[in-house]
């Protein structure tokens, strides 16, 4: 099972476990600085030789962000819990996995207003509107090369399309986001957070249940 893995950064602080992605050029509105992650993701996809058979791309908060048994999930944890669960499309990372504590509702709890765009956009892109059985948390996955290829060109690409033209009005109100970052002008040039990074990445688990992928949470 070969697998590539790709850390995004924003600055010399930051410490990644894997290959090492620099986003910190990217700073203006005028470079779609609020994509945050889904800026690297599309250019890796796009420009980027992986031969490997599975692909992740995640931003530098994986190594902190979530546990395992309380422990942090190092490089060896998850290449072991990977050989160990072969032959799945789709490997979620995360321990938030549960419909219960990361639905619809809470999604709706957190970020008010975000179903009067994302079930349209849904109807758009072709996807499942129905809340999927499992939750997979922002970019924190591993998934079939040509898989992650077909979801960035199938859905992600046309996604921002969508939230830069037709939604555009609606994309660019401020989100409610308690866990984002004071410097969030040093980062994107924006006074605040927009809900397109919170759209965006809410669309690889509708993709996925369109798409009857098989799924396994290695963290559960």
């Amino acid at each position: 099972m070969s697998v590539k893995l790709y850390n995004i950064v924003y600055d010399d602080s930051h410490i990644s476990q894997y290959e090492r992605y620099d986003n910190s050029h990217i700073k203006t509105p005028a470079q779609k600085s609020y994509l945050f992650e889904y800026n690297p993701i599309v250019d890796i996809v796009d420009n980027y030789s992986i031969e490997e058979e599975y692909l992740g791309i995640f931003s530098y908060k994986f190594a902190t962000k979530f546990l395992f048994n309380g422990k942090v999930i190092t490089k060896d944890l998850l290449k072991y819990k990977l050989e160990n669960s072969p032959g799945f499309d789709l490997y979620g990372l995360s321990s938030i996995s549960s419909v219960k504590f990361f639905g619809f509702d809470f999604v709706e709890k957190e970020h008010p207003g975000f179903f009067d765009i994302f079930f349209p956009l849904c109807d758009d892109l072709g996807l499942s509107k129905e809340e999927p059985d499992f939750m997979i948390n922002s970019n924190f996955f591993i998934t079939k090369t040509e898989i992650y290829r077909s979801y960035v060109n199938d859905v992600i690409k046309p996604a921002i399309n969508l939230l830069d033209g037709k939604y555009k009005e609606f994309a660019w109100r401020k989100c409610k986001y308690d866990g984002g970052s004071r410097d969030i002008m040093n980062l994107t040039g924006l006074p605040c957070y927009t809900f397109h990074a919170f759209i965006l990445e809410r669309l690889v688990a509708q993709y996925c249940k369109t798409k009857k992928l098989r799924i396994i949470n290695l963290f559960n």
